[in-house]
């Protein structure tokens, strides 16, 4: 009898974490215009939250459509943008990394990085700043095929780490000018990783991501954007 109880218990438990969730995921609609996957738990819509708040609700409010819970292997997020879909996919993965940051950035919390960048993505749709000449100069960014030679005094992002195949080829097709700095090895793979790494970066004020002249370049430009959105 006792064990019958005890599942009882936990069932009721659980219908009631259920329930908070479904109602969080309608305040969640009504605050921003987004509708959430429903199986988000309120854990992670609470997270959600917390990232969303960085920015002005004006500026995001029905910006992204829907966000939807995805196992992307090694990818932890996506943004797709097209004429009639703006949805943000957030690996499931991430709300149970135990550590802040990689790298050794202890300051800036992970997961809520992810949510922030795959945000600036969304920014940077609407306020196309990594598809100006002025932001893909700063770097020297070109296109370039993946089968094509490397020009000279140009690189190339090759993705080494395992279980990344759902972002793509592993040679990107892009191509930089040699010595670029970037706030991690990965906004070296195209311009549109490099502006939400910036923006991602700027908004938990990480500072010291900005080294060199290409840096301070990228930041005045960050910190522009940051003022419209937040």
């Amino acid at each position: 009898m006792r064990h019958i109880a005890n599942f009882r218990l936990f069932e009721k438990k659980e219908q009631e974490k259920k329930t908070k969730a479904l109602q969080l995921i309608e305040d969640f609609k009504e605050e921003f215009g987004t509708e959430l996957d429903k199986n988000f738990t309120v854990a992670q819509i609470k997270l959600l939250k917390k990232a969303f708040r960085h920015f002005d609700k004006k500026f995001l409010k029905n910006k992204v459509q829907k966000i939807m819970l995805e196992d992307l292997g090694g990818v932890h997020g996506r943004w797709h943008d097209t004429p009639k879909r703006k949805h943000m996919t957030l690996n499931p993965s991430i709300f149970d990394f135990k550590k802040e940051f990689e790298n050794g950035i202890d300051d800036i919390p992970y997961q809520e990085f992810v949510i922030v960048h795959e945000i600036g993505h969304c920014v940077d749709h609407v306020e196309k700043i990594s598809f100006s000449k002025k932001w893909q100069a700063i770097s020297g960014w070109k296109k370039c095929d993946i089968n094509d030679v490397i020009p000279d005094g140009y690189d190339r992002y090759i993705e080494k780490r395992k279980g990344r195949e759902a972002a793509g080829h592993k040679k990107s097709g892009w191509v930089y000018k040699e010595g670029s700095k970037f706030c991690r090895k990965y906004s070296s793979r195209n311009p549109r990783e490099d502006f939400a790494d910036c923006f991602a970066f700027a908004v938990f004020k990480c500072w010291k991501k900005f080294g060199g002249e290409e840096g301070k370049e990228k930041l005045a430009i960050v910190k522009d954007v940051l003022q419209i959105v937040s």
